[in-house]
């Protein structure tokens, strides 16, 4: 539901309930805040302002004798209304800038490399997908006969990154013929992301239907469905970092439930999905990730871009009282750092 933007010292109250609860994972008590966090009320005050956060769905009390710990409706106003980001040291942003900047000019490792630069920096889990073939602008298309009916395609981006696929029950024609599929299609792929020279080639068979020949129409569409069924690799390090929190170590069942999810690719890739749709940072708690193992973590997630095209996700997972004010300005930079890293390497190979 929507909540109404509270009074102010209703949200001192709440932020500070916030606070002490991602500090310690306990349910927070009315007194013990008042005095920590010097809130200018009494202990009676600050009890009857937590109890109205109950009713709005923001607080919960676990035990009728224990003090109280946030919802997700309450994480997830904490994060869109007192959020306040801390600034990264100087000594995060080093750390993070030598691992990509430093690593060769293969993406592979390049990925593997900020994923595990964010799970040391950050201590939680950190996933990172590689480019999407689809966002992928390539500079050249060969085609190259296997056997007799197998067909290799070498797509080339201009970072320097090549992707192999082969094309199977392609019989009949001969490499001049293949040369030639390729060569007219990289007149109208070159500069283009995948998406886009699809559409345009499907354009060029309609407009061209007399002239498109039965070689051009068999090699692109068999090479579409093979493009069409690509699906990204992604990166995840630190998954053993979950059970240094007590939501999950000291819960077997769940701590196992989640392990298991973290070695399922097409789970992860779900995740990061949502925030390749997304603008800027995401921020998905527990219910929200939309997946039954994740229920009781938060994903901070965000898209890396090269010359303004978002290509792959990249993210933190961890319990639902992450520290967000820390967490979200280090994904934030680290995918600013992987952007520039992957336009530093286009800018090489063409000499701009």
């Amino acid at each position: 539901m929507m909540i109404r933007r509270l009074e102010a010292r209703t949200q001192q109250v709440l932020r500070a309930v916030m606070r002490d609860y991602i500090l310690r994972a306990q349910p927070v008590g009315s007194g013990k805040i008042t005095k920590k966090y010097r809130l200018d009320m009494s202990p009676a005050t600050v009890r009857n302002i937590m109890a109205g956060l109950e009713d709005l769905g923001l607080l919960e009390q676990p035990h009728s004798s224990s003090g109280r710990v946030p919802t997700d409706s309450g994480f997830r106003y904490y994060v869109d209304a007192l959020l306040e980001p801390k600034p990264l040291h100087r000594d995060e942003k080093e750390f993070i800038l030598n691992r990509v900047q430093d690593a060769p000019h293969d993406v592979d490792v390049i990925m593997q490399e900020t994923s595990r630069a964010l799970s040391y920096i950050s201590h939680y889990t950190s996933l990172v997908s590689s480019p999407r073939l689809s966002q992928t602008v390539f500079e050249r298309l060969d085609l190259m006969r296997l056997d007799r009916s197998r067909i290799l395609m070498v797509l080339v981006s201009p970072t320097g990154v090549v992707y192999n696929r082969i094309i199977g029950d392609v019989r009949g024609l001969s490499q001049k013929d293949l040369d030639h599929a390729a060569e007219y299609l990289n007149r109208h792929i070159k500069g283009l992301p995948l998406a886009e020279a699809k559409e345009k080639i499907v354009e060029q068979m309609e407009a061209e239907k007399d002239q498109y020949d039965r070689i051009l129409s068999r090699v692109w569409n068999s090479s579409r469905r093979v493009l069409e069924a690509e699906q990204a690799d992604v990166y995840i390090d630190g998954q053993s970092n979950i059970l240094d929190y007590p939501e999950f170590s000291e819960d077997l069942h769940k701590m196992k439930s989640l392990l298991r999810a973290f070695e399922e690719k097409e789970i992860m890739l779900q995740l990061l999905d949502m925030a390749l749709e997304g603008m800027g940072i995401q921020v998905y708690i527990g219910g929200e990730n939309q997946v039954e193992e994740m229920a009781d973590c938060s994903l901070i997630a965000t898209t890396y871009h090269q010359r303004g095209v978002p290509l792959g996700t990249l993210g933190l997972i961890g319990p639902k009282r992450m520290d967000y004010s820390r967490m979200i300005p280090i994904v934030d930079f680290t995918a600013k750092v992987v952007g520039a890293k992957l336009e530093e390497m286009e800018g090489q190979l063409t000499g701009s």
